[in-house]
């Protein structure tokens, strides 16, 4: 992919990660900046989401979190459930590039808590935004600079049980070391443009459209529970 679609700023896109070719997660994001090299959405606390999880099934009793999302990612077997999602973030997507950089910020006071570094496929555009997959390993990155992997035994894993390819392995490896050196040079999305980014507050949430909301047309896999925020 040689350049992003351009998106209005406000407008709502959605992220979709798809597992397999099955809908797996949906999050709503509003447009902040939107140019062929760069997509910012603002995601804030409290923002309707929703994503496969086998938490509450029988064949997850006793697992840990951890264990609980490969096996989903395995057997394919979870429900469509409706998560508020915290803290806020601003995530930064970039064309053929094998990852999105989240910033986090502390919903009550704004708050910079630092960058979580999602691998994953590069982006295709969809009608509604864009399609990803999540390859399981991450990173995370302190305000600091300091930094650690996270996930590393569960991609492994998920190579070892073939639900990852291993092709993956240099494509991740080169991405990091893109992540780590621009980091160093505080480059995009480390310099403090982002890091002090303060969302428009006239802005509402931004909405999943009624195909990917809970209990929507685009999911094939049964739905779930729903936010405590939506529930009656």
């Amino acid at each position: 992919m040689s350049a992003l679609p351009l998106y209005p700023v406000g407008a709502d896109v959605v992220v979709e990660e798809r597992w397999q070719g099955i809908l797996w997660t949906a999050v709503p994001h509003r447009v902040v900046q939107s140019t062929p090299d760069l997509l910012v959405g603002w995601v804030p606390a409290g923002t309707l989401a929703v994503y496969a999880t086998n938490r509450g099934l029988p064949q997850a009793e006793g697992l840990t979190r951890d264990q609980r999302k490969l096996l989903a990612l395995k057997t394919l077997t979870a429900k469509a459930c409706e998560f508020a999602e915290t803290p806020s973030k601003l995530s930064i997507f970039r064309p053929g590039r094998w990852s999105r950089i989240n910033l986090g910020f502390d919903p009550h006071d704004g708050d910079f808590l630092g960058w979580y570094v999602d691998f994953q496929l590069p982006i295709n555009p969809t009608s509604h935004g864009l399609v990803t997959k999540d390859l399981v390993l991450d990173l995370w990155i302190n305000p600091d600079g300091t930094w650690n992997w996270k996930d590393q035994a569960d991609y492994e894993t998920a190579i070892s049980q073939h639900l990852v390819d291993a092709s993956s392995r240099l494509h991740l490896e080169r991405e990091a070391e893109r992540i780590l050196d621009e980091l160093g040079r505080g480059d995009v999305p480390f310099s403090e443009e982002f890091s002090r980014f303060r969302p428009d507050r006239t802005w509402p949430a931004p909405l999943l459209p009624a195909s990917h909301a809970w209990g929507g047309g685009a999911w094939s896999l049964p739905s779930g529970w729903r936010a405590e925020s939506t529930r009656r």
